[in-house]
C-alpha cells in the first residue's frame, strides 16, 4: 500500500467512518462494535500522518473522565451519574492500549457497554478516548488535519478530516465521533457522509461533500444474516435505486481480490419506508404495555420480572430508535448514506462468533483487511470515473435543513 500525506490537493474520492459512542445494541437482536468505522478511518489517516494514539494516562474526577494519549492528545467527557473510585481503577486497564479501538477498550475496562443512559461510565470513557485520539492529530498536525465539533445541540463529539494520497489518487478521509452529553447516547444524525452542522462545514472545507465515498461501518451481529454465516464476512451494502452502485461494485471487486470472505447486497438501505417512525411507535407501545402491567402489579416477583423486561427494552431495543431523527432516516437510511454518493463496507459476524463473544470487537487484523479493500477499491474507482459520476445527481434528494433547530447556532 502506498499511502502518504497530500494536504493541498483536490480530492476525487472519499472515505468516512464514525463511532457511535454507546451504540452497541439495537432492536431485533442487533449487536455491534460501532467504533469500527472510526478506527479504520483514523488508521488510514495515521498511515499518512503518523501519531501515537496509545493511552498514556486516564483519570476520573466526580463526573468527568480525562484520557491522554502518548502523543499528548487529551479528551474529556462526563458521565451523568459520575464515576466511583472502583471505576477509576477499572479504566487504568486501558493504559498502553491503542485508543482507536474505543469500544473494545471500554469493554476491557468495564466488562461490557450499554448506551441509552444505562451505563454512562463506559460510554463517557469511550467518548473521552475518541476525543483524545482526535486531539492527538490536531496537536501534531494543526495545519494539515482539520477538526470541527459535530455542531448538534445534544452532542459533544468531534470530526477529523485529512487529505491522503492512495496510489496517486487524492482521497478525503473523515473520522467522526458521534457522542452525547452525559454518556447517554447514541445520537448519530451525523454518521456516514451526512453533511450537516459543523461536520457538514468541515466536509465542504476538505471537499468531501460531493464526491464518491466509501462509508466504513463496524463489526455487527445481524440475526437474520449472521445465522447463515460460517465465518465472519465482509459485507458490501448499497441500494441500486438511491446510492452509488459504482462505488459498491468497486468494493465488491476489491473484496473479491483480497484474502477475505465477502458478500454483498444491492437492495440494502431502502428509503422513504417510514421504518424509523414505525419502529419508534412499536417501541413506545411496548413501553406503554409494560407500564400498564406495572401499574396493575402488586406481587414483588411480578414487578421484578416486568422491570427486568423494561430494562432489556431500554438497554437493547431502544438503541434502534435513538440514533437518528425520523425524517433524516427517510433520506439516508441506517447507514447515513447521502443519495448518489456512497456504499458501505462492514463486517458481519457469524452465529458461532456471537455465542462465544457476546459483543463484537474490532481487531487490528480487521483494520488491515479493511485498508486492503479500501486501497483496492480506490484503484478500481480511479479507472472508472464516468460510472461514478452519473449517480451523483441523486445527491439533490438530500435536504440540508432537515434537522432544523437541532443544529447549534
Amino acid at each position: 500500500m502506498h499511502i502518504k500525506a497530500n494536504p493541498y490537493a483536490k480530492p476525487i474520492f472519499g472515505v468516512s467512518g464514525h463511532v457511535g459512542a454507546g451504540h452497541v445494541h439495537s432492536h431485533k437482536g442487533f449487536i455491534q462494535d460501532d467504533s469500527g468505522g472510526f478506527a479504520v478511518a483514523t488508521a488510514l489517516i495515521r498511515s499518512a500522518y503518523p501519531a501515537d494514539t496509545s493511552i498514556h494516562r486516564v483519570s476520573c474526577r466526580q463526573d468527568v473522565v480525562e484520557v491522554e494519549t502518548a502523543d499528548g492528545g487529551i479528551g474529556r467527557a462526563t458521565a451523568r451519574r459520575g464515576f466511583t473510585r472502583y471505576e477509576e481503577e477499572l479504566v487504568q486497564r486501558s493504559l498502553g492500549m491503542d485508543g482507536i479501538f474505543s469500544q473494545p477498550l471500554a469493554c476491557r475496562c468495564f466488562g461490557r457497554i450499554y448506551g441509552q443512559g444505562v451505563l454512562e461510565a463506559p460510554v463517557a470513557f469511550q467518548t473521552a478516548t475518541c476525543l483524545a485520539v482526535i486531539d492527538t492529530f490536531q496537536k501534531k498536525y494543526p495545519e494539515q488535519i482539520k477538526i470541527s465539533d459535530e455542531g448538534l445541540q445534544s452532542n459533544v463529539g468531534k470530526c477529523m478530516g485529512a487529505l491522503v494520497d492512495i496510489n496517486g489518487s487524492c482521497v478525503a478521509v473523515m473520522a467522526v465521533v458521534n457522542a452525547s452529553h452525559g454518556g447517554i447516547g447514541p445520537v448519530e444524525d451525523l454518521e456516514g457522509n451526512i453533511y450537516l452542522a459543523g461536520k457538514g462545514a468541515l466536509m465542504e472545507e476538505i471537499g468531501l461533500d460531493r464526491i464518491p465515498t466509501i462509508i466504513i461501518e463496524g463489526k455487527a451481529y445481524v440475526p437474520t444474516f449472521s445465522s447463515t454465516l460460517e465465518h465472519n464476512t465482509f459485507w458490501i451494502r448499497f441500494n441500486e435505486e438511491f446510492d452509488n452502485p459504482a462505488v459498491g461494485d468497486a468494493l465488491i471487486m476489491a473484496a473479491a481480490s483480497c484474502p477475505v470472505t465477502s458478500l454483498s447486497s444491492t437492495t440494502a438501505y431502502p428509503r422513504y419506508t417510514g421504518e424509523m417512525k414505525e419502529t419508534t411507535k412499536v417501541f413506545g407501545q411496548k413501553i406503554i404495555d409494560i407500564g400498564r402491567k406495572i401499574e396493575a402489579a402488586s406481587h414483588s416477583q411480578e414487578k421484578a420480572r416486568l422491570i427486568a423486561e423494561l430494562a432489556l427494552l431500554v438497554s437493547q431495543d431502544a438503541g434502534g430508535i435513538t440514533y437518528m431523527t425520523d425524517k433524516l432516516h427517510e433520506i439516508v437510511a441506517g447507514g447515513g448514506l447521502v443519495p448518489g454518493l456512497a456504499a458501505v463496507l462492514s463486517i458481519a459476524v457469524s452465529q458461532k462468533y456471537i455465542e462465544e463473544n457476546l459483543i463484537p470487537e474490532i481487531t487490528p487484523e480487521d483494520i488491515d483487511s479493511y485498508l486492503h479493500i479500501i486501497v483496492q477499491a480506490i484503484e478500481l474507482m480511479s479507472k472508472d470515473s464516468q460510472s461514478l459520476e452519473k449517480y451523483i445527481k441523486r445527491r439533490d434528494q438530500f435536504d440540508v435543513n432537515i434537522l432544523g433547530g437541532l443544529v447549534q447556532a
